[in-house]
């Protein structure tokens, strides 16, 4: 078995382990990735103001890392950290090692600010629908390119 396919979530130490997922948690995040989009743009039509960006992107991170950081506080060294390939999305989203959840983070900063900066500039249905769909074929991305990848 190769080194990438043994590794468990807490050993991952490249950001290409990430692209090892199942497509289950690809899924997952892709779909965190879209409805914070679609609530972004709710938001940029309802809400103005010098502060509302900051205190929206940080809110979703917020929302984003509490969970990680309550289920965390319940493990111990008995925790099983499963092999990248077999995680499970809601049950091992919490033990990644801890500077993937920093990369997430600003994963999801980027898609907020640009997508509040173009619902900014212009703000209608197929705005936000070329901007799903940018972000959909972006994050999905790892799971695109598996068929090209050489083994």
């Amino acid at each position: 078995m190769s080194d990438h396919l043994s590794k468990r979530l807490n050993e991952m130490d490249d950001l290409r382990d990430m692209g090892r997922f199942p497509p289950s948690v690809h899924a997952g995040a892709t779909a965190n990735v879209l409805l914070t989009i679609l609530l972004t743009y709710v938001l940029r039509g309802r809400r103005e103001g010098p502060l509302t960006l900051p205190a929206w992107a940080g809110g979703v991170i917020c929302a984003n890392i509490l969970p990680v950081i309550l289920l965390r506080s319940r493990m111990d060294e008995d925790t099983h950290y499963p092999r990248l390939p077999q995680m499970s999305f809601l049950g091992d989203q919490h033990k990644f090692a801890s500077w993937v959840y920093a990369v997430a983070s600003a994963n999801m900063l980027v898609w907020i600010v640009l997508s509040w900066s173009v619902f900014s500039h212009r703000r209608d249905r197929r705005t936000l629908g070329a901007m799903l769909l940018l972000a959909f074929f972006c994050t999905f991305f790892p799971v695109w390119i598996r068929p090209f990848r050489r083994q």
